[in-house]
């Protein structure tokens, strides 16, 4: 078949059209690998691997669209192609071609998402860990990357959150505060050994302002139904659960 004419398009793409009337969309790749503006002519048995061929490269730049806006694991830029509906093949030479050009890599992503994370939250490494698994990263990538989140400063991180906690109190007592602490710390993916290290040796004072807010909001609740002994049990069971000692009000 005769390439009748060609046209430039945008995005590294160009039409061709053919003396059997039909055209296609073909990357500058594609044009080059095959010589079609020498030749100038497709044979019909090589038309169905140009079009598979072609097919790789639309691939390809899909995946580096996106990667020209944000970077991506191998992992996320498989699964966005396979949503799309590219073959395993054109995933494939996307994923190869995109790693050799630097475009994707994981070794990279995992030390520039652990050194974001540490400036900008307040996670602690094993809930980085966690993240960066679900995005595909290989172990060896993510547990070189977390060798920056040390134990120094994974202690400086855990007090400073424990000291926040603290000053932020309002409502809760000592020990209960520091229940949740522990709790609210390990759903963040700090060791639970290095917290317990420091909540041990981290005093907390009873807030006496708190415990007489506590006992006073919970009287006006609780005296609407209860009275007398009854009244006096039920706060006392109250205040006892919410970690306060009513002997002392």
């Amino acid at each position: 078949m005769k390439i009748e004419k060609f046209k430039k398009r945008p995005n590294g793409l160009y039409t061709i059209y053919l003396d059997d009337f039909n055209s296609y969309d073909f990357y500058e790749e594609i044009i080059l690998k095959y010589e079609l503006l020498i030749t100038k002519n497709i044979e019909k048995d090589e038309l169905t691997k140009i079009i598979e061929d072609n097919k790789n490269y639309e691939s390809y730049y899909d995946a580096l669209k996106t990667l020209k806006r944000t970077i991506k694991t191998k992992e996320e830029i498989r699964k966005q192609l396979t949503d799309k509906k590219y073959s395993k093949e054109s995933i494939a030479f996307a994923i190869t071609t995109l790693e050799k050009q630097g475009y994707i890599n994981d070794k990279n992503y995992a030390k520039s998402y652990v050194h974001n994370a540490i400036i900008t939250t307040n996670k602690g490494p094993k809930k980085i860990e966690e993240e960066l698994v679900k995005k595909g990263v290989a172990s060896d990538d993510y547990l070189l990357a977390l060798e920056e989140y040390n134990t120094s400063l994974e202690k400086e991180k855990i007090e400073k959150l424990i000291s926040k906690k603290i000053k932020s109190n309002h409502n809760k007592s000592a020990k209960v505060l520091k229940q949740k602490l522990q709790l609210d710390l390990i759903s963040s993916g700090f060791s639970k050994d290095i917290i317990k290290e420091i909540l041990n040796s981290t005093t907390i004072e009873e807030n006496n302002d708190i415990a007489k807010k506590e006992y006073e909001k919970y009287y006006k609740k609780l005296s609407k139904k209860y009275s007398g002994k009854e009244l006096e049990y039920k706060l006392k069971q109250k205040m006892y659960s919410l970690g306060f000692n009513i002997e002392k009000e």
